[in-house]
């Protein structure tokens, strides 16, 4: 097996391993929503987990928990695109193609977890 499979097959293992805890914090957010919470009441200002435990759980570590695993899921399929699909004369065409990609897989990854906390009420 070549560094190339090798790298590959990490990659790909690794883009597994993301989804799955992607959708494992879609569900634990789902399960600490205060939408959970017959007694909640849908006003301004009033985001968050109702749960003791969570108090402490601000929209800023929501917000940074999101983007970390946007960066790593645009990250990682950027490189797994890469590995398909690579120029090897135009070197600067690659590189261009790459940001453009990262950037709309990470701007998208994004404004979808934003919509998911916000529908959540975990951040206002």
């Amino acid at each position: 097996m070549t560094s190339f499979q090798r790298i590959r097959h990490f990659s790909i293992f690794s883009l597994i391993f993301l989804l799955v805890l992607t959708i494992a914090t879609s569900l634990f957010a789902y399960q600490v929503s205060p939408l959970r919470d017959p007694a909640f009441r849908a006003d301004s200002a009033n985001g968050g987990s109702l749960i003791p435990w969570m108090q402490g759980v601000t929209e800023d570590h929501w917000l940074l928990l999101a983007n970390i695993i946007a960066f790593s899921l645009s990250t990682n399929l950027t490189l797994i695109i890469w590995q398909v699909r690579r120029f090897h004369h135009h070197k600067w065409i690659s590189f261009i193609t790459m940001a453009i990609t990262w950037t709309m897989l990470f701007g998208s990854f994004m404004f979808t977890s934003i919509i998911y906390l916000l529908m959540q009420w975990l951040i206002d």
